[in-house]
């Protein structure tokens, strides 16, 4: 009896490693690889358009169009714009580095940085709401196409009515898919198309769709991006404050 219980214990826990080892390899074959540098195919496209304000935001715009002037624009103090306006449309340089457990993207434009969890990882918990928020993903096949699905929460408000506005409540859910595109020169080159919905029921009456689309761009790097020295200099400027030269000493 001991001898029999023991083949059967064994043969169990040998059904469970292959069932964990199908799964894994099944994850793994589902998987596509975003890693590498980027640079946006044109601005990012958004429907509908005009955007579906409720009634009470469209209030807010009207009021905001009165007080605010287009140089008012958050911008220019460096206020991330972060998600979903973050998505790639800016022209600025993208670079994504996929690893098993996450997905980290460094934006050039205002030196933006955002972190995707994979569920099956053991993602940590949400802390403080961001301008990016807590991004967790997981894999979906559609066809042959592997499809990284990421579902966005605790967001940071973004009150700047004319930029796409969204409120603390605001949720975000994104396809990602690799494509293969011919170009003019006969030559294939790889993209990386987001396919954003935002649900924010308190700014809008219904989703807003996002479509932004990334050209592979290897021979590219991400640069600095130093918006905060512009405000300084001009902090010095109005301080008639001048800074010692420090090239010019022999």
């Amino acid at each position: 009896m001991p001898i029999m219980r023991s083949l059967v214990i064994s043969s169990i826990m040998l059904v469970v490693l292959v069932t964990t080892l199908k799964a894994q390899t099944a994850n793994e074959s589902m998987a596509a690889d975003f890693s590498g540098t980027w640079f946006p195919a044109g601005f990012a496209r958004r429907s509908p358009d005009p955007l579906p304000f409720t009634e009470a935001a469209r209030n807010l715009l009207a009021q905001y169009e009165t007080e605010f002037e287009l140089t008012d624009d958050p911008g220019r103090f460096c206020i991330w714009p972060g998600m979903p306006r973050a998505l790639w449309g800016a022209p600025f340089v993208v670079e994504i580095i996929h690893r098993p457990q996450d997905v980290t993207v460094y934006f050039e434009g205002y030196g933006m940085y955002r972190k995707i969890y994979f569920a099956d990882h053991n993602p940590p918990e949400p802390i403080l709401p961001t301008a990016m928020g807590h991004s967790i993903a997981h894999w979906e096949q559609d066809g042959d196409q592997a499809i990284l699905v990421i579902s966005t929460t605790h967001l940071l408000d973004y009150p700047y009515m004319n930029r796409l506005p969204t409120s603390s409540s605001a949720t975000v859910e994104e396809r990602w898919r690799l494509e293969n595109r011919e170009g003019e020169d006969g030559e294939f080159n790889r993209y990386v198309v987001a396919e954003a919905t935002l649900i924010d029921p308190q700014v809008y009456t219904e989703p807003v769709q996002i479509t932004a689309t990334a050209m592979h761009r290897p021979d590219l790097n991400v640069l600095e991006y130093n918006c905060s020295r512009t405000l300084w200099e001009e902090y010095l400027m109005e301080r008639g404050l001048q800074l010692p030269d420090l090239d010019s000493l022999p």
